[in-house]
Protein backbone atom coordinates (compact mmCIF):
# COMPACT_ATOMS: atom_id res chain seq x y z
CA UNK A 1 0.00 0.00 0.00
CA UNK A 2 1.51 3.34 -1.11
CA UNK A 3 1.86 6.11 1.45
CA UNK A 4 2.07 9.81 0.58
CA UNK A 5 3.38 12.07 3.32
CA UNK A 6 3.21 15.85 2.97
CA UNK A 7 4.80 18.55 5.16
CA UNK A 8 2.52 21.59 5.37
CA UNK A 9 3.15 25.15 6.53
CA UNK A 10 0.93 28.22 6.38
CA UNK A 11 0.86 31.95 7.07
CA UNK A 12 4.55 32.34 7.87
CA UNK A 13 4.13 36.13 8.11
CA UNK A 14 7.81 36.99 8.09
CA UNK A 15 8.10 40.67 9.02
CA UNK A 16 7.26 42.97 11.87
CA UNK A 17 5.72 41.85 15.15
CA UNK A 18 2.11 42.85 15.79
CA UNK A 19 -0.26 42.37 18.71
CA UNK A 20 -1.14 38.87 17.53
CA UNK A 21 1.71 37.78 15.24
CA UNK A 22 5.39 37.25 16.04
CA UNK A 23 6.83 37.95 12.61
CA UNK A 24 10.36 38.25 14.01
CA UNK A 25 10.21 34.53 14.87
CA UNK A 26 9.23 33.44 11.36
CA UNK A 27 12.66 32.69 9.86
CA UNK A 28 14.01 30.62 12.79
CA UNK A 29 10.74 28.65 12.90
CA UNK A 30 10.79 28.14 9.12
CA UNK A 31 14.41 27.01 9.29
CA UNK A 32 13.46 24.44 11.94
CA UNK A 33 10.58 23.21 9.76
CA UNK A 34 12.90 22.74 6.79
CA UNK A 35 15.41 20.89 8.96
CA UNK A 36 12.64 18.56 10.16
CA UNK A 37 11.57 17.99 6.56
CA UNK A 38 15.11 17.00 5.60
CA UNK A 39 15.19 14.46 8.43
CA UNK A 40 11.75 13.03 7.68
CA UNK A 41 10.29 10.77 5.02
CA UNK A 42 8.20 13.27 3.07
CA UNK A 43 6.92 13.28 -0.50
CA UNK A 44 6.64 17.07 -0.80
CA UNK A 45 6.31 20.39 1.02
CA UNK A 46 3.21 22.57 0.63
CA UNK A 47 3.15 26.27 1.54
CA UNK A 48 -0.39 27.70 1.91
CA UNK A 49 0.61 31.34 1.42
CA UNK A 50 0.95 34.60 3.32
CA UNK A 51 4.69 34.12 3.54
CA UNK A 52 5.14 37.74 4.68
CA UNK A 53 3.34 40.62 6.38
CA UNK A 54 3.25 43.31 3.71
CA UNK A 55 4.79 46.76 4.23
CA UNK A 56 5.88 48.27 0.89
CA UNK A 57 6.93 46.98 -2.52
CA UNK A 58 10.63 47.27 -1.79
CA UNK A 59 10.39 45.83 1.70
CA UNK A 60 8.12 43.01 0.56
CA UNK A 61 10.68 41.92 -2.04
CA UNK A 62 13.27 41.69 0.73
CA UNK A 63 10.95 39.74 3.01
CA UNK A 64 9.89 37.33 0.26
CA UNK A 65 13.55 36.82 -0.69
CA UNK A 66 14.38 35.89 2.92
CA UNK A 67 11.66 33.24 2.92
CA UNK A 68 12.55 32.02 -0.57
CA UNK A 69 16.20 31.46 0.38
CA UNK A 70 15.12 29.02 3.07
CA UNK A 71 12.58 27.25 0.86
CA UNK A 72 15.18 26.84 -1.87
CA UNK A 73 17.18 24.64 0.52
CA UNK A 74 14.35 22.05 0.53
CA UNK A 75 15.58 18.87 -1.13
CA UNK A 76 12.18 17.48 -2.11
CA UNK A 77 9.47 18.96 -4.36
CA UNK A 78 7.81 22.07 -2.92
CA UNK A 79 4.55 23.65 -3.93
CA UNK A 80 3.25 27.14 -3.17
CA UNK A 81 0.09 29.19 -3.35
CA UNK A 82 0.04 32.88 -2.50
CA UNK A 83 -2.06 34.76 0.02
CA UNK A 84 -3.45 38.26 0.28
CA UNK A 85 -0.31 39.59 2.02
CA UNK A 86 1.92 38.14 -0.71
CA UNK A 87 -0.10 39.95 -3.40
CA UNK A 88 -0.74 43.20 -1.53
CA UNK A 89 2.31 44.93 -3.01
CA UNK A 90 3.77 42.30 -5.36
CA UNK A 91 2.28 40.65 -8.44
CA UNK A 92 1.90 36.92 -8.99
CA UNK A 93 4.81 37.05 -11.43
CA UNK A 94 7.02 38.78 -8.87
CA UNK A 95 6.18 36.17 -6.24
CA UNK A 96 7.00 33.36 -8.65
CA UNK A 97 10.29 34.95 -9.70
CA UNK A 98 11.42 35.37 -6.10
CA UNK A 99 10.34 31.85 -5.08
CA UNK A 100 11.68 30.21 -8.21
CA UNK A 101 8.46 28.20 -8.32
CA UNK A 102 4.93 28.53 -9.74
CA UNK A 103 2.00 29.77 -7.67
CA UNK A 104 -0.70 29.61 -10.37
CA UNK A 105 -3.60 27.16 -10.46
CA UNK A 106 -2.45 23.70 -11.49
CA UNK A 107 -2.88 19.97 -10.92
CA UNK A 108 0.01 17.88 -9.67
CA UNK A 109 0.42 14.18 -8.93
CA UNK A 110 2.46 13.65 -5.74
CA UNK A 111 2.98 9.96 -5.17
CA UNK A 112 -0.46 8.52 -5.86
CA UNK A 113 -2.26 11.66 -4.70
CA UNK A 114 -3.76 14.19 -7.10
CA UNK A 115 -3.36 17.70 -5.71
CA UNK A 116 -5.15 20.70 -7.22
CA UNK A 117 -3.64 24.07 -6.32
CA UNK A 118 -6.23 26.81 -6.88
CA UNK A 119 -5.00 30.40 -7.06
CA UNK A 120 -7.99 32.72 -7.46
CA UNK A 121 -7.81 36.44 -6.80
CA UNK A 122 -6.58 37.01 -3.23
CA UNK A 123 -6.60 40.82 -3.20
CA UNK A 124 -8.03 42.15 0.05
CA UNK A 125 -8.41 45.47 1.85
CA UNK A 126 -10.20 46.35 5.07
CA UNK A 127 -13.02 47.84 3.02
CA UNK A 128 -13.23 44.97 0.53
CA UNK A 129 -13.68 41.32 1.30
CA UNK A 130 -12.56 38.53 -1.02
CA UNK A 131 -14.19 38.41 -4.46
CA UNK A 132 -13.40 36.06 -7.31
CA UNK A 133 -12.02 37.56 -10.50
CA UNK A 134 -13.68 36.76 -13.84
CA UNK A 135 -12.69 33.25 -14.85
CA UNK A 136 -11.65 32.06 -11.37
CA UNK A 137 -14.74 29.89 -10.85
CA UNK A 138 -14.57 28.40 -14.34
CA UNK A 139 -10.88 27.60 -13.79
CA UNK A 140 -11.77 25.69 -10.60
CA UNK A 141 -14.59 23.84 -12.32
CA UNK A 142 -12.45 22.87 -15.32
CA UNK A 143 -9.52 21.61 -13.27
CA UNK A 144 -11.74 19.57 -10.91
CA UNK A 145 -13.83 18.09 -13.73
CA UNK A 146 -10.74 16.90 -15.59
CA UNK A 147 -10.18 13.88 -13.32
CA UNK A 148 -12.32 11.69 -11.08
CA UNK A 149 -9.48 10.53 -8.82
CA UNK A 150 -9.50 11.53 -5.14
CA UNK A 151 -8.22 15.09 -4.92
CA UNK A 152 -6.58 17.28 -2.31
CA UNK A 153 -7.78 20.82 -3.10
CA UNK A 154 -5.30 23.42 -1.84
CA UNK A 155 -6.00 27.17 -1.60
CA UNK A 156 -4.99 30.03 0.65
CA UNK A 157 -8.54 31.11 1.52
CA UNK A 158 -10.90 28.50 3.05
CA UNK A 159 -13.70 27.27 0.80
CA UNK A 160 -16.15 25.94 3.39
CA UNK A 161 -17.66 29.18 4.66
CA UNK A 162 -17.45 27.74 8.19
CA UNK A 163 -18.29 29.83 11.25
CA UNK A 164 -15.62 32.15 12.67
CA UNK A 165 -17.01 32.39 16.21
CA UNK A 166 -14.06 32.79 18.57
CA UNK A 167 -11.58 33.80 15.88
CA UNK A 168 -9.59 36.91 16.82
CA UNK A 169 -9.62 38.29 13.29
CA UNK A 170 -12.83 37.08 11.75
CA UNK A 171 -15.59 36.66 14.34
CA UNK A 172 -16.65 40.24 13.65
CA UNK A 173 -15.34 40.26 10.07
CA UNK A 174 -16.62 37.01 8.52
CA UNK A 175 -16.66 38.55 5.04
CA UNK A 176 -12.87 38.65 5.12
CA UNK A 177 -12.53 34.93 5.94
CA UNK A 178 -13.79 33.52 2.62
CA UNK A 179 -15.15 34.57 -0.75
CA UNK A 180 -18.38 36.47 -1.32
CA UNK A 181 -19.10 33.80 -3.96
CA UNK A 182 -18.71 30.93 -1.47
CA UNK A 183 -22.10 29.38 -2.38
CA UNK A 184 -21.01 29.14 -6.03
CA UNK A 185 -17.65 27.66 -5.02
CA UNK A 186 -19.34 25.00 -2.91
CA UNK A 187 -21.66 24.13 -5.81
CA UNK A 188 -18.64 23.59 -8.06
CA UNK A 189 -17.00 21.36 -5.44
CA UNK A 190 -20.22 19.37 -4.97
CA UNK A 191 -20.64 18.90 -8.73
CA UNK A 192 -17.06 17.75 -9.36
CA UNK A 193 -16.67 14.05 -10.26
CA UNK A 194 -13.78 13.59 -7.84
CA UNK A 195 -14.01 13.09 -4.07
CA UNK A 196 -12.29 16.08 -2.45
CA UNK A 197 -10.54 17.03 0.76
CA UNK A 198 -9.94 20.79 0.88
CA UNK A 199 -6.97 22.37 2.67
CA UNK A 200 -6.41 26.10 3.36
CA UNK A 201 -4.76 28.63 5.62
CA UNK A 202 -5.62 32.31 6.09
CA UNK A 203 -7.89 32.11 9.16
CA UNK A 204 -5.03 31.33 11.57
CA UNK A 205 -6.56 28.44 13.45
CA UNK A 206 -6.97 24.70 13.27
CA UNK A 207 -10.41 23.58 12.10
CA UNK A 208 -12.13 20.71 10.35
CA UNK A 209 -15.62 21.16 8.92
CA UNK A 210 -17.60 19.06 6.46
CA UNK A 211 -19.86 20.46 3.76
CA UNK A 212 -21.88 18.01 1.66
CA UNK A 213 -19.47 15.14 2.44
CA UNK A 214 -16.38 17.23 1.61
CA UNK A 215 -13.99 17.73 4.56
CA UNK A 216 -12.40 21.18 4.80
CA UNK A 217 -9.23 21.59 6.89
CA UNK A 218 -7.59 24.85 7.92
CA UNK A 219 -4.13 25.22 9.44
CA UNK A 220 -2.96 27.61 12.14
CA UNK A 221 -0.30 30.20 11.24
CA UNK A 222 3.38 29.56 11.97
CA UNK A 223 3.69 32.83 13.91
CA UNK A 224 0.18 33.47 15.25
CA UNK A 225 -0.19 34.06 18.99
CA UNK A 226 -3.87 34.74 19.76
CA UNK A 227 -4.41 31.08 20.72
CA UNK A 228 -1.03 30.63 22.43
CA UNK A 229 -0.80 33.27 25.15
CA UNK A 230 1.40 35.65 23.19
CA UNK A 231 3.99 33.10 22.04
CA UNK A 232 4.32 32.16 18.35
CA UNK A 233 2.34 29.01 17.67
CA UNK A 234 5.19 27.42 15.70
CA UNK A 235 2.57 25.47 13.77
CA UNK A 236 3.46 22.95 11.09
CA UNK A 237 1.53 19.89 9.96
CA UNK A 238 1.91 16.45 8.46
CA UNK A 239 -0.76 15.14 6.09
CA UNK A 240 -0.45 11.42 5.44
CA UNK A 241 -2.57 9.45 2.99
CA UNK A 242 -2.42 5.68 2.91
CA UNK A 243 -5.12 3.57 1.34
CA UNK A 244 -8.53 4.77 2.51
CA UNK A 245 -7.25 6.90 5.40
CA UNK A 246 -6.05 10.49 5.68
CA UNK A 247 -4.24 11.44 8.89
CA UNK A 248 -3.76 15.12 9.76
CA UNK A 249 -1.34 15.94 12.57
CA UNK A 250 -0.51 19.49 13.66
CA UNK A 251 2.53 20.25 15.82
CA UNK A 252 3.65 23.30 17.75
CA UNK A 253 2.04 25.15 20.65
CA UNK A 254 -1.45 24.67 19.19
CA UNK A 255 -1.53 20.93 18.46
CA UNK A 256 -4.37 19.18 16.70
CA UNK A 257 -4.97 15.81 15.05
CA UNK A 258 -7.74 14.10 13.14
CA UNK A 259 -8.21 11.01 10.99
CA UNK A 260 -10.56 11.23 8.00
CA UNK A 261 -11.64 8.88 5.21
CA UNK A 262 -9.79 9.28 1.93
CA UNK A 263 -12.71 8.39 -0.29
CA UNK A 264 -12.13 6.86 -3.70
CA UNK A 265 -15.66 7.52 -4.96
CA UNK A 266 -17.76 10.68 -4.86
CA UNK A 267 -20.48 10.80 -2.21
CA UNK A 268 -23.08 13.39 -1.24
CA UNK A 269 -25.27 13.94 1.76
CA UNK A 270 -29.05 13.90 1.60
CA UNK A 271 -30.34 17.40 0.87
CA UNK A 272 -31.33 19.30 4.04
CA UNK A 273 -34.96 19.50 5.07
CA UNK A 274 -36.88 22.65 4.22
CA UNK A 275 -37.52 24.95 7.16
CA UNK A 276 -40.18 23.53 9.47
CA UNK A 277 -42.68 26.32 8.74
CA UNK A 278 -42.65 25.29 5.08
CA UNK A 279 -43.18 21.64 6.02
CA UNK A 280 -46.13 22.53 8.28
CA UNK A 281 -47.73 24.61 5.56
CA UNK A 282 -47.33 21.80 3.02
CA UNK A 283 -48.97 19.29 5.39
CA UNK A 284 -51.89 21.65 6.07
CA UNK A 285 -52.61 21.90 2.37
Amino acid sequence: MTRTRLAIISDIHHGRDTLSKKGSAALPLLERFISDVDKGDFSAVIDLGDRISDESSARDRELQADVARLFQAVRIPRYHVSGNHDHAMLSAAENEAILGAPTSSRSQLVGDVRIVFWQPDVSLTLERGFHLAPGDLRELSDILEADDRPTLLVSHVPLSGHAQIGNYYFENNPGHSTYAEIADIRRVIAAAPCPIVALAGHVHWNTVSTVDATPHITLQSLTESFTTAGEPAGTTAVLEIEGDVLTWTVGGRDPFAVTLPWRHAKSKWTAPLPDFATIVNQVRR
